[in-house]
């Protein structure tokens, strides 16, 4: 079987990327500039700005995981929140109006999505028919979504993973977490009581794999978080107990974290906490299921 991945060599593709070529499937990258890996994997070239892909990339494929997307962990300026929207939809839209030329008998199209899809609320939790909050970062999923519902409407099974907080060392918002902590700054963020829905990259990796290789699962929407969310406050104490160091500040007030990071402080004062009961009904087992784990895997406990 081949999987072809656009955002294939960010933090998630990878880890998707080494889990499928394990399992013995074929794996095809987008990306900017066509090459091939020394692992097989073979890079093919397009350019959403431009509207331009090799369609040799589409040449007996099975599955398409769409992650591309220019990242929101940027100042919030109006060109660059543009462009974060742009990057989402014209991406997919590429994708879409190329395999429907072509004709691609596609088992499955998946992609991307965030639990930023939600409004902010400190009380509920959110399960997949939940509706949309108003906000930028929900705008984005809405229409991203949008792009990849196009996909049901020829026939293909569509999945939409709504992507909790990715942990890894390797990238993300865990390093971002951990750096002041290292260095005795560490601190929670506004009130500390927002739901952070996170989830280990190996289990988010194996959850995409998951949607590929269970042929009875259905399409739709999917939580692609944990089994527990935690608090800004508990992750924060969490990271400092695995590193082994004290939080001896408190809280970095709201007003203070708008002030330096603009509009975007909209990512770490948002609460979201969601369900996972559709994954895990489906089937998937966690190999993380519990924050300390995760957090232990990671820093070598």
């Amino acid at each position: 079987m081949t999987v072809l991945i656009s955002g294939g060599s960010g933090l998630v593709g990878e880890a998707i990327t080494q889990i499928l070529l394990a399992k013995n499937f074929s794996v095809r990258h987008l990306s900017r500039r066509a090459s091939r890996r020394p692992d097989g994997v073979e890079v093919f070239a397009w350019d959403p700005d431009k509207g331009t892909i090799d369609e040799a990339a589409f040449k007996d494929l099975h599955y398409i995981i769409n992650l591309a997307g220019a990242s929101i962990a940027k100042r919030w300026t109006p060109e660059y929140k543009s462009e974060v929207l742009r990057s989402r939809v014209e991406g997919t839209r590429l994708l879409f109006n190329t395999v429907e030329k072509l004709g691609t008998p596609l088992k499955a199209f998946l992609s991307a999505s965030a639990v930023g899809y939600y409004p902010n609320s400190l009380s509920e939790t959110f399960s997949e028919d939940d509706a949309p909050g108003n906000d930028f970062l929900s705008l984005v999923c809405q229409k991203w979504e949008q792009e990849a519902i196009n996909f049901e409407q020829i026939g293909i099974k569509t999945f939409r993973l709504r992507i909790g907080i990715v942990l890894s060392t390797k990238g993300g918002a865990l390093p971002q977490m951990a750096l002041p902590i290292k260095y005795g700054f560490g601190a929670a963020l506004g009130s500390g009581k927002q739901w952070m829905p996170w989830i280990h990259l190996e289990d988010l990796a194996r959850q995409f794999v998951h949607c590929i290789e269970n042929n009875h699962l259905e399409g739709g929407v999917y939580n692609a978080v944990g089994p527990k969310s935690v608090t800004n406050k508990v992750l924060t104490e969490a990271i400092a107990k695995s590193l082994g160091r004290p939080l001896i500040l408190p809280a970095v007030p709201a007003f203070a974290l708008k002030l330096i990071l603009g509009e975007m402080s909209e990512t770490v004062l948002a609460s979201n906490r969601c369900s996972h009961e559709k994954i895990h009904s489906s089937g998937f087992k966690y190999k993380f299921p519990l924050l300390e784990q995760a957090l232990n895997n990671l820093y070598d406990k």
